[in-house]
């Protein structure tokens, strides 16, 4: 008992330890602090954002609003920086030269799979997309493509019509108020289950379809990205949704084979159809994977740009008033059908649609990783070492008025009158690329690209603008609408898009 009590009186207080570790902890960030202002730097490196805390680095600033954080940041330290986050270097490089790099980077280079797989593996699913190797995520991207070819989309604007017309039934009252992302993010999961996902799937919407949705989108948030995998509910309902949405598919596909069920214009009966260039058809679970990852490519980018290009309408009835006519003028009458081919000569409602993808890219920012043991930036000889973040941030580049006038002003004329700087610029001539999948169909070195460039190019933008543009061309028909605040509300950055700030709420008024 002696030698116990003696051991006990030796330890040190509970007191103590918290004082020690509270002095160790203060130690460390004064070393980091002192490190940074004074440290050895090397000159061929980016300069490096000064940061307060260590491991969090920026995190906090570039959270609450990334683009004030990385617009201060190109004042201060010029189109190329790096900046610490959560144990991360992420290397910056802005402006049109900075696209192209980031963008044609080399495979053997840097990696999007490296950036992205910790995170989408999990709600995509395994061997599919950047869990897949690179030559068989290009055949993947090729099987996609081809399935969203001109023959289905003319049979799918039909059923987009007939999804917003079914949608907006339930809004009764004669004029009210709908909040604009929400409303648009359940919509849009009708129109894609309709058009891409198949019947079953959008059959199954109101019961547990809707419930595994959210349960993989609950894991597909920015902590995610940073945490991949932890012993938390969200992360375990994830998985679990990821495997009951995998059994789905492949009790779909084993029905519509057995029953010859082979006449659908959706995206699943396209990959059902597709063989891999080995001969090797597609396995059902690579095309419940890829389904996934379409749904998750295109519903919220498209539910948010459809909420900010109403929003942007809703404050501008002249340009409400300037769709009707041309829809009258173009079509014939507000009555006339809306057709694939129609839908070409709504110039004006494609360019509120390119404006808003502009001024609210949904995906302001893209990454790879360096796996080599640097790259270089040829602009300026900065080296980026090996295990750096690259980021493209169109988000800044669209807004930058280097390229457009005025940039923060929401003006769809831009794109008709060609004053922009940027339409003066001398593009690349990588726009005719082929990585497996088709033309890349834009320059790297463009200064818009909310839908990326190079080999990891979105393949699903011309599906977006039909999608986008059929429901607004709809609504504009059904409804007068209007800001139920004052000004179109600021961007909210907390989320794995830029969805609007609440409240964003537009008040409608059935018309005659």
């Amino acid at each position: 008992m002696a030698v116990l009590s003696t051991l006990v009186t030796s330890l040190p207080s509970l007191s103590n330890i918290v004082l020690y570790a509270f002095l160790s902890l203060v130690v460390y960030i004064v070393f980091d602090i002192v490190n940074q202002l004074f440290g050895p730097k090397d000159a061929k490196q980016p300069p490096v954002v000064f940061s307060w805390i260590p491991f969090m680095g920026n995190a906090v600033e570039f959270g609450i609003n990334p683009i004030q954080f990385l617009q201060n940041c190109q004042k201060k330290y010029g189109d190329v920086f790096t900046f610490r986050m959560v144990g991360k270097k992420v290397t910056v490089l802005l402006g049109a030269d900075g696209n192209q790099f980031v963008f044609n980077s080399k495979q053997n280079l840097s990696s999007a799979a490296e950036a992205y797989n910790d995170m989408t593996k999990y709600v995509f699913g395994r061997e599919v997309v950047y869990d897949a190797p690179h030559s068989v995520f290009l055949e993947q991207k090729r099987f996609i493509k081809a399935g969203l070819n001109t023959e289905c989309f003319r049979q799918h604007v039909p059923m987009i019509v007939d999804e917003v017309t079914d949608f907006f039934k339930d809004f009764k009252k004669p004029t009210g108020t709908f909040d604009a992302y929400h409303t648009f993010g359940s919509l849009i999961i009708c129109t894609a289950s309709r058009c891409l996902m198949g019947k079953e799937i959008r059959a199954g919407l109101d019961g547990n379809v809707a419930q595994l949705y959210y349960d993989l989108d609950q894991g597909f948030q920015p902590i995610n990205f940073i945490f991949s995998n932890l012993p938390l509910p969200s992360y375990r309902r994830r998985d679990e949704a990821c495997k009951k949405m995998a059994e789905l598919y492949s009790s779909i596909i084993q029905r519509r084979k057995a029953e010859n069920d082979n006449t659908n214009a959706d995206l699943l009966q396209a990959l059902m159809e597709s063989t891999y260039k080995d001969g090797t058809p597609v396995p059902d679970k690579h095309i419940a994977g890829m389904m996934i990852a379409v749904l998750f490519g295109g519903q919220h980018t498209s539910a948010t740009t459809t909420a900010w290009t109403l929003l942007e309408l809703a404050a501008r009835p002249d340009l409400i008033r300037a769709l009707r006519e041309e829809q009258i003028e173009k079509l014939g009458s507000l009555k006339t059908d809306l057709t694939f081919e129609n839908l070409k000569e709504l110039t004006l409602l494609e360019n509120c649609v390119r404006e808003t993808l502009r001024l609210h890219p949904p995906i302001f920012q893209m990454m790879r990783k360096v796996i080599a043991e640097k790259v270089t930036f040829e602009k300026t000889g900065h080296e980026i070492p090996k295990g750096n973040f690259l980021c493209a941030v169109p988000g800044v580049t669209q807004v930058d008025e280097t390229y457009f006038k005025d940039p923060l002003k929401y003006n769809p004329m831009r794109w008709i009158d060609l004053d922009d700087p940027v339409h003066t610029m001398e593009a690349g001539d990588d726009a005719d690329v082929d990585y497996g999948f088709g033309a890349v169909g834009i320059s790297s070195k463009n200064p818009f690209l909310p839908f990326g460039a190079g080999r990891h190019r979105c393949i699903g933008e011309t599906f977006g603008y039909l999608q986008i543009k059929t429901i607004i061309a709809t609504m504009i028909r059904m409804f007068d609408i209007e800001l139920e605040g004052k000004a179109v509300p600021k961007p909210d950055y907390t989320s794995m898009v830029v969805v609007p700030e609440k409240p964003a709420n537009i008040k409608y008024t059935w018309r005659e």
